[in-house]
């Protein structure tokens, strides 16, 4: 179907047909135009109209991505990060031309220096935008060619646990870094949800802590321990003469600055291959040693799938056979 549209002494004619991108031209005279739509429209109805290509650039696409879908999203500072590596590597190619063999060879210069997973997630975004754009802004691409390009084998989860004597370790960081690490390992909480505690989601009565923000975007209220509570009111106590209005979060760490102190202090006690998650995968596996069963510790964790928590549960076998008698 044709559009004509008048646009000062000039006309605007659009042409829709599903199957087909938008088609658009600007002429001098009507008549000029209604010719133009009515071949167009000729040549798709029989099956003869050649699409030109589309010159849009991936990195047009990703600036429009950015703005307009990615500045929305909660992980919005890190998925901004990795447009703009899909940016610098990918950015002056036309979308027409994005090709499985270009994309192919951008994973093999990125798997140098990433992981397989950290690229997994940034070809995530590509083929997200791509989706996007042909979806919600017509751009002119039958396939999306992220889709045929073959991605390494993802390594297992990782099952680090803490060994006798690291924990002693962990807590000799300073005050407010011990208290993060013994709340991972009271509660299980992922860094970014230690990090927006706020005084108003404590309840001191019933022992229990809503986190409304959370990586499946479902709030859950988790119980907490004596000593989850004990180092939320020795955080509230340091942080209310810097701190003080009701809503702001309790810690004043930043998520990359967690990383960086964490990872300071395993190499000061030469504790190797631990990272600040892994105590949330020491906290899932001892709640299951206390005897919690899926169901409970999901609740806890904020695991959508119980089956996905086997991962995480690495029983040791000494305590085991304290269970078996």
């Amino acid at each position: 179907m044709a559009t004509i549209r008048r646009r000062g002494n000039r006309y605007q004619v659009q042409v829709r047909k599903d199957g087909y991108k938008t088609v658009s031209a600007t002429f001098s005279s009507v008549s000029v135009a209604r010719g133009w739509a009515k071949a167009i429209e000729s040549d798709m109805e029989r099956n003869m109209y050649i699409q030109p290509k589309d010159k849009t650039t991936v990195g047009e696409l990703l600036k429009r991505y950015t703005s307009e879908v990615i500045a929305g999203q909660r992980s919005s500072i890190a998925s901004t990060y990795m447009a703009q590596t899909l940016d610098t590597h990918l950015g002056t190619i036309a979308i027409s031309r994005l090709t499985p063999e270009k994309i192919g060879r951008f994973r093999d210069i990125r798997l140098k220096n990433i992981s397989p997973a950290s690229l997994k997630r940034e070809l995530g975004i590509l083929s997200g935008m791509i989706n996007h754009a042909i979806r919600e802004w017509g751009i002119g691409i039958q396939q999306n060619p992220v889709s045929m390009v073959s991605l390494p084998r993802m390594p297992q989860g990782r099952d680090r646990r803490l060994e006798s004597g690291e924990e002693e370790k962990l807590l000799t960081a300073s005050s407010e870094l011990k208290r993060l690490i013994v709340l991972a390992l009271e509660t299980g909480m992922r860094r970014g949800e230690i990090l927006n505690i706020k005084k108003s989601h404590i309840d001191f009565t019933l022992q229990t802590l809503l986190i409304p923000l959370t990586k499946t975007d479902t709030p859950r209220t988790i119980p907490l321990s004596s000593k989850a509570i004990a180092v939320l009111r020795e955080q509230l106590r340091g942080s209310q003469n810097v701190i003080p209005i009701e809503e702001t979060t309790l810690f004043s760490y930043m998520p990359k600055n967690v990383t960086q102190a964490f990872r300071r202090l395993c190499k000061r006690h030469k504790l190797d291959n631990l990272h600040f998650h892994d105590l949330r995968h020491e906290a899932t596996s001892r709640f299951f040693e206390k005897g919690l069963n899926p169901v409970e510790v999901a609740t806890i964790t904020g695991h959508k799938d119980p089956r996905m928590l086997m991962r995480y549960t690495h029983l040791r076998a000494e305590d085991l056979v304290k269970r078996l008698g």
